[in-house]
């Protein structure tokens, strides 16, 4: 018996079933964390310090700068893939840190507006559900303490460079350099 061929829409519609699928039972995982609680967790210890979310409240972070902090990224062993979670002086220096200091001269929205892909144009930086990168992230996300925030910010560099970490209002916390772009791995069709 001859089975059926699927149309690339059919494949299509078929992936982005699984991919969802995929993304809701992370989502499960997350959820069930025995340390997962959106209220205080004062009997949880943490070496981060712990700061007020907000002083009087913007409304809006889009009307305001873009700061940021890198004191509490992960910066401690590496990745499956070798890749160490601490970047290098050079790195910091010549990518990074610049990068960053010409973010800091604009606002969310001038951020948000940035678009690149030529004729198939997309954001360029944008927010991305912790349940879609990729599993050894996801799991160092709840291992660091940061499954309070579902949502992580990425900024893209260029080409594969990424810089990953979440906001506090319109403060920017990096969590990740990723120069090889394996945190949220994209398939080339």
């Amino acid at each position: 018996m001859r089975r059926k061929q699927l149309t690339p829409k059919q494949k299509r519609l078929l992936r982005d079933k699984v991919k969802q699928e995929k993304q809701e039972a992370k989502k499960a995982r997350l959820l069930s964390h025995p340390e997962f609680n959106k209220t205080a967790r004062s009997e949880y210890s943490s070496e981060r310090e712990k700061t007020a979310r907000y002083q009087k409240n913007p409304g809006s972070i889009m009307q305001l700068f873009m700061t940021w902090c890198e004191k509490d990224a992960d910066l401690e062993g590496q990745w499956s893939w070798r890749q160490d979670r601490q970047w290098s002086d050079e790195e910091w220096k010549h990518d990074i840190e610049p990068y960053l200091l010409q973010m800091e001269k604009l606002t969310w929205a001038e951020i948000y507006a940035q678009r690149t892909g030529g004729k198939d144009r997309h954001k360029k930086h944008h927010d991305m559900d912790i349940g879609v990168i990729c599993d050894e992230a996801f799991e160092r996300w709840i291992e660091i303490e940061l499954e309070e925030y579902d949502t992580a910010f990425r900024f893209r560099f260029g080409g594969k460079q990424r810089l990953w970490g979440y906001k506090i209002l319109e403060k920017f916390k990096i969590v990740w350099w990723d120069p090889l772009h394996k945190i949220y791995p994209v398939e080339v069709s």
